[in-house]
This record gives structure tokens, sequence and C-alpha cells, in this order.
């Protein structure tokens, strides 16, 4: 499954970043077009705000499907970095197949900024997105995550959901192939699992993900630069290339039907 996040919560510096909605709905098509299974979704307001507002989401959601034959939704429960719980978990009454859940605290990032996620929310995101038949994409930044990530694919009531991690931001795991192997093994048994690195680690990143059987992200929420002083374009210029990778390791890009499958949903 190749998935593409098509904004994400932080302004990276590049200008071909989605800022507007229209500009999400673009780049979103875009990527799916050029062959993302799901994707990865911060929504944006009409005027450049983001936003976890349902209305919005459901805008991008409505626009996406008009445009595209099929592609798998994923709405962010992150948000913005540094929102209140309250305001990053509106996504879900837009109803996604599948949500992120992010699995515990991080300082995140140099500015001193700490992306909190305590038990209590976890437990109550998880409950949520089971009430609504949501598929949890448990998303962990740190090797602890993971196996909270573990423990609650065993507990989940609904659908057991992908486990998702993230290597490079700062504050936590690095992105090298130990820290992909560890994070591997960690996974259950039936279990997808997922690996993004941000900036210049995620093609590198990409191509060990894929030989030990894993699922890769790319996205403009992940890659600034294509190359020293080059900026990634646009979405769609990053999943031909993931595509790329898949094609060469041999492993061939899920389609959004088997996406569905491989995930449980519809289950």
């Amino acid at each position: 499954m190749l998935t593409c996040a098509v904004a994400g919560g932080v302004i990276t510096g590049n200008p071909n970043q989605p800022v507007t909605r229209d500009d999400v709905i673009r780049e979103a098509v875009g990527a799916a077009r050029a062959g993302a299974s799901i994707l990865h979704i911060h929504a944006r307001t009409a005027d450049g705000e983001m936003t976890q507002a349902p209305e919005d989401y459901l805008a991008i959601k409505q626009a996406i499907r008009e445009q595209v034959e099929d592609v798998v939704l994923n709405f962010t429960t992150g948000g913005k970095l540094g929102a209140p719980a309250e305001e990053r978990r509106r996504s879900l009454r837009a109803q996604p197949e599948v949500a992120s859940l992010n699995c515990g605290s991080i300082n995140f990032g140099g500015d001193g900024v700490v992306f909190l996620n305590p038990r209590s929310l976890i437990a109550e995101l998880a409950e949520e997105m089971a009430q609504r038949g949501i598929v949890p994409e448990y998303e962990c930044f740190d090797i602890g995550m993971a196996v909270t990530a573990a423990n609650l694919t065993a507990a989940a009531r609904g659908a057991r959901g992908m486990m998702h991690m993230v290597l490079g931001v700062i504050g936590g795991a690095p992105p090298t192939v130990e820290t992909i192997s560890l994070f591997a093994g960690l996974v259950p048994a039936g279990i997808p699992w997922m690996v993004t690195a941000i900036g210049r680690h995620n093609f590198p990143m990409m191509a060990v993900t894929l030989a030990l059987g894993g699922h890769i992200r790319t996205g403009l929420e992940d890659v600034v630069y294509v190359a020293p002083g080059e900026y990634a374009e646009s979405n769609a210029q990053l999943v031909t290339r993931a595509r790329a990778v898949c094609e060469a390791i041999g492993r061939p890009v899920a389609t959004p039907a088997q996406a569905r499958e491989t995930l449980g949903i519809g289950d």
C-alpha cells in the first residue's frame, strides 16, 4: 500500500505545500491519479487555515470522490501541532475509512512543542473509531509507542488497524535500518505495518521497508526536497517516484480495493 500524505500539520518551507482547501483537493486528486492507494489528509479552510472542522473534511472528501474513481481516505486526528484534543478529534465526524491515532506524547521538533497524547486520549479515540467503524492507523514516533500500538491492536473492538512508524522527527526515533528492523519485530502477526522517514531519508528508508515486507508513505507532508536545493513539485511527483521504487523492489502498488482488503475495511 502506498499512502500519500498530502499537506501535513506543520509548515515545511516548501512553496509547493498545499495552503488552501482547493490546494489540498487538487494535490490529493493528482496523487490518486498518480497511483496512491491511500490519501492521508490534513484539512485546510478556503482561506488556508489548518482545521479539524468536519465540514472542511466533508468538502474535501466530496470533491475527491467526484474527481477520482477510487482511493482510500485517511483523516488525521493529530491536526495542527499543538491543537487541543477536542479540536483534533472532530475530523472523525466526517467518517473517513481510516484515521490516524497517535500512540504517545513526544517533544516534537526543535521549538519546544510537546505533542500530547496521554493514554486516556488514546483510549477515547480508539473507542470512537470502533464505534464509527473507522480503521485506526496507529502512528508511532518512537519504539515505546510501537509497543503501545501493538497492545492496541490486540485490544481493538473493531478493525485491528495498521501500525505506522514515523522516523526522523526531532525528538523521535532515528531513520535507520536498525530502527525499522526493531519496529517490524514488534508488529503482531497479521497486522499490516508502514514506515515513513521524513525529509531526505524518505526514499532510502522506503526501500528498506519494502524489502522487509512493510508498506510506505510519501507526500508533501513528509518531503521538502527531492534533491539538494530542489523542492518537491507536487504530491503526484512523489507518488510517481515511490511507485518506481516499489516496482524496482518487485512489490507493485496495491489498488484501493486491495488496500481495503488488507486493512479490513468493510469487514
